[in-house]
């Protein structure tokens, strides 16, 4: 083996669980925060050393204040927190993540707690359908959307397990009302699920109905003229 291969070797690997990289999107991580936890964890999982700034800059490319509002955005989302560990006797500022994988495991249980109903009673929404979902509303709202939003498209797909069609249709309702946040989209929904609506084929036939119901309350009412009583008995009131 040359030089060349064990100057590799003798810089280590990183090692990552696969069911972390199967599910990040489900507990709220973006593809920068987890690129990001892979660059600084090295030998690590839990308890990390805050990294040099000016060389994550090197590595990554993003400016000192990109950044700051990941490692912000990850805290902000109770990914990870500021603590300290000992290092050779001496205390160093860290990184926590014992939260993200807190979560993680709450993800496992509730596939394990939930697996025969939900395969059941759920369709699973892979990676195609998901990404669209992102895309159709970022077209929608014209811009990109927030690490919060992200999680929170997530949680609808993952946890109230709101299926991508009946988003898409909570997506044109809030357009035609010119309306681009999400709580708005959450609530169209909600109101469909109180109506038990939870189909597209359900809403559409209450839609129908609806408008068949409006249409025959504004047919029944007479817009015209007001119309003189004409009295043809020719007995007037005294």
């Amino acid at each position: 083996m040359d030089d060349y291969a064990h100057h590799i070797l003798d810089d280590g690997q990183t090692t990552i669980s696969n069911y972390l990289l199967n599910h990040y999107h489900k507990i709220g991580i973006t593809n920068q925060e987890l690129f990001i936890y892979l660059l600084i964890k090295g030998n690590h999982d839990l308890l990390i050393p805050m990294p040099e700034m000016a060389d994550l800059q090197k590595q990554t490319g993003y400016s000192e204040q990109q950044l700051f509002n990941l490692f912000h955005q990850m805290i902000e989302k109770k990914l990870t927190r500021i603590t300290q560990v000992s290092i050779e006797g001496q205390q160093v500022d860290a990184y926590d993540f014992t939260a993200m994988y807190e979560k993680l495991a709450l993800v496992k249980s509730s596939e394990t707690d939930d697996s025969s109903d939900s395969q059941a009673t759920h369709k699973i929404v892979d990676s195609t359908q998901r990404q669209a979902v992102f895309e159709s509303i970022e077209k929608e709202f014209g811009r990109t959307l927030s690490p919060i939003e992200m999680e929170s498209i997530s949680q609808w797909l993952d946890i109230d397990h709101y299926s991508p069609e009946l988003i898409l249709m909570a997506l044109k309702e809030a357009v035609l009302n010119q309306v681009y946040n999400l709580k708005y989209m959450d609530r169209i929904i909600s109101n469909w699920y109180k109506k038990n609506l939870k189909s597209p084929q359900q809403i559409e036939a209450y839609k129908k109905t609806r408008h068949n119901n409006q249409s025959t309350d504004i047919s029944n009412e007479y817009d015209g003229p007001d119309i003189p009583f004409i009295n043809l008995s020719g007995n007037s009131d005294k």
